[in-house]
């Protein structure tokens, strides 16, 4: 399961659910850049980037398919 924050919203608004999801789904969630305190993006922060981000954040922890994307307010959109 893949948790996508929206807006600016910050990882921790996950943090009520994280706990009963991860005891039934292994559970990926981050800050997106320039969210909380990650780094500022380094080049436009447009839907595409951010989608190609998660996939290489994704690759990086070794987090692999199939995922179920679970998006609130814009994420819902970069889930889509």
């Amino acid at each position: 399961m893949v948790l996508i924050n929206g807006g600016s919203g910050p990882i921790e608004g996950w943090m009520k659910i994280l706990p009963a999801v991860s005891e039934s789904s292994s559970v990926f969630s981050y800050n997106r850049f320039g969210v909380a305190g990650s780094d500022k993006p380094k080049v436009s922060h447009d839907g595409l980037n951010i989608v190609n981000t998660l996939r290489e954040a994704l690759t990086s922890v070794g987090f692999e398919p199939p995922f179920l994307l679970v998006g609130h307010s814009l994420g819902g959109l970069y889930a889509n």
